[in-house]
C-alpha cells in the first residue's frame, strides 16, 4: 500500500474546494494508494518528459501526482481547475 502526501499548493487547493469535489478526490486518493497507475479506472496519462508522473482528470479538474515507487510514496504536486480557454486553440 502506498502512502499519499500533499505539495502545499495541492493542500490549498482540496480545502478551497467545494465538498462534493472534496469527496470525489478523497475517493480518488485512496484508490491511489492501492494502484498508484489506475489508467482502466480513470482518465490517466503520464506526462511527458517526466519519469513516473502522470495526470488525472476528474470533470475539469486535473490532479498530477508523482509515484516513488521505492518508497512507496505518491506525492500530489497539483489540483487545478481547467479553464474555458484551456481548450481553445
Amino acid at each position: 500500500m502506498f502512502e499519499v502526501r500533499f505539495s502545499n499548493q495541492a493542500e490549498k487547493a482540496i480545502n478551497k474546494s467545494d465538498p462534493k469535489l472534496k469527496k470525489r478526490l478523497k475517493e480518488l486518493f485512496e484508490r491511489l494508494k492501492q494502484n498508484p497507475v489506475p489508467a482502466r479506472e480513470h482518465d490517466l496519462r503520464k506526462v511527458a518528459g517526466e519519469k513516473d508522473t502522470y495526470r488525472i482528470r476528474l470533470s475539469r479538474f486535473r490532479t498530477t501526482y508523482t509515484v516513488y515507487w521505492e518508497q512507496k510514496l505518491i506525492r500530489v504536486t497539483k489540483v487545478k481547475r481547467r479553464k474555458e480557454s484551456t481548450y481553445k486553440r
